[in-house]
């Protein structure tokens, strides 16, 4: 419920932008993977000219629930167009909050019978991004190709923390590390934030 308000609140003043705004400075915008790994919609805000370059700002909120996995993306950033026509090269760069929570299982024989948790990776990511916009710089579609990596920067997992609640108990011989490892099958299967440098997205909007 708190998302969907979230949503509607950012649509809401997406809108009061857009109807304060002088003609063509304002654009609403799908990104499918790009700034978030999966998709957002932007608002984006040109707040600035200066002869053929325009410095744009840009919001977005992305979320997905379903098949076991649940995604929330607020990527923020701000971009430079260079051009006067249609074509344009647009190098930006930005901040994404991304949260991906995902159910899993514990095999049996670890902890007694099959367990469902849920592992959640959180973290923010600088994302920097370079490519081509088709844009009338007035009111009307914008379609975009880029590549923007998304380079994590700050992880909000803690290890320990993860561990007591996923282990609140244990006979001692072993440690709560060495069971997880091995309940998992992996000595590295943590929900920490991970870099992704082939990183491509493309987006379609509209200027108004």
């Amino acid at each position: 419920m708190r998302k969907a308000i979230f949503l509607i609140f950012f649509l809401a003043v997406c809108v009061t932008c857009s109807s304060q705004s002088k003609q063509g400075n304002f654009s609403i915008m799908l990104d499918l993977v790009g700034s978030t790994g999966l998709y957002s919609l932007n608002g984006e805000y040109e707040i600035g000219r200066y002869k053929d370059f325009k410095l744009n700002t840009h919001i977005g909120f992305g979320f997905y629930s379903g098949n076991n996995k649940e995604f929330i993306g607020i990527p923020f950033g701000i971009n430079v167009l260079t051009g006067r026509k249609v074509h344009h090269l647009e190098l930006g760069v930005g901040v994404s909050y991304i949260r991906g929570i995902e159910k899993m299982y514990i095999p049996a024989g670890i902890f007694g019978d099959n367990q469902e948790w849920r592992q959640q990776s959180e973290g923010f990511y600088f994302v920097p991004s370079v490519g081509y916009r088709f844009d009338k710089l007035t009111d009307g579609l914008i379609l975009k190709a880029y590549y923007s990596p998304l380079i994590a920067v700050y992880d909000f997992f803690d290890k320990e923390k993860f561990l007591n609640r996923l282990i609140p108990v244990f006979d001692g011989n072993w440690t709560r590390e060495e069971i997880y490892s091995y309940s998992i099958g992996s000595n590295n299967a943590y929900p920490t934030i991970k870099s992704k440098f082939g990183n491509f997205g493309i987006s379609i909007g509209y200027r108004f």
